[in-house]
């Protein structure tokens, strides 16, 4: 009888040390002493907890195309901001600014802004200071529009 009761206890404290140990501490994963500013196409917007995840398809000067993984607040927090999983769909052309990965092979970047851009010009260096000046917000700035 004791062992019965011994199982459930088990598999809930590894589930409960998987979740613990998913959680990481930001400085872990990604540089925080820099910014990397990323202009691309939203590849998917995937709302969840701890983290929610925007893809996005960046293509380097070199003409190869990836796919980054950037981590953003979780949805709670987004979802309060008024943002929902189709804030951000496939195709709409974003700059981000954020903290690289520690492994550059990895294409992760921690999330500081995101804003809608126009996707015919690339942005200008009065725009790219905007967008990693600001503080970190939950939202979405717009620079297609003038101003």
């Amino acid at each position: 009888m004791g062992w019965k009761l011994s199982v459930p206890i088990a598999v809930g404290l590894l589930a409960a040390g998987v979740h613990l140990h998913a959680h990481h501490a930001i400085s872990e994963i990604y540089d925080e002493e820099r910014t990397l500013i990323l202009e691309g196409e939203v590849e998917a917007f995937l709302l969840g907890n701890p983290h929610s995840l925007l893809h996005v398809r960046v293509t380097d000067t070199g003409g190869t195309t990836r796919t980054w993984a950037i981590e953003w607040r979780a949805a709670e927090r987004l979802e309060r901001a008024g943002l929902d999983g189709a804030a951000l769909t496939r195709g709409v052309p974003v700059a981000v600014c954020g903290h690289p990965g520690r492994d550059p092979s990895a294409y992760r970047l921690y999330l500081l802004n995101v804003a809608r851009r126009d996707a015919r010009a690339p942005l200008g260096s009065e725009a790219q200071v905007q967008l990693c000046a600001r503080e970190s917000a939950p939202t979405i700035a717009d620079l297609t529009l003038p101003g």
